[in-house]
């Protein structure tokens, strides 16, 4: 498998949820390098859930939002919820 990129930029944090903005990994495609970060998912603390609320620019299946909850999970978890976040596998 190769490797995904994804940024997160946090939108809201509340007592019930955190909702981060988030790109696909192909976002800067054609663009000028540019990455559109305007995907939205939602993780609710009772429910122990995402939900994707929106899927990204070139993220048409979810696949890419899909692949982010366990590394948003980390960055709400154990980086404590940062304003901006760069994800990087591979």
């Amino acid at each position: 498998m190769r490797g995904m990129n994804g940024e997160l930029i946090l939108k809201e944090k509340t007592e019930e949820h955190v909702i981060y903005y988030y790109s696909s990994d192909t976002s800067c495609f054609g663009c000028d390098g540019e990455v559109i970060v305007d995907g939205e998912i939602e993780y609710i603390f009772v429910a122990d859930d995402f939900i994707t609320l929106k899927t990204a620019m070139f993220d048409d299946d979810g696949g890419q939002a899909k692949w982010l909850y366990p590394h948003v999970w980390n960055t709400i978890f154990r980086k404590n919820c940062p304003e901006k976040r760069f994800i990087a596998t591979g």
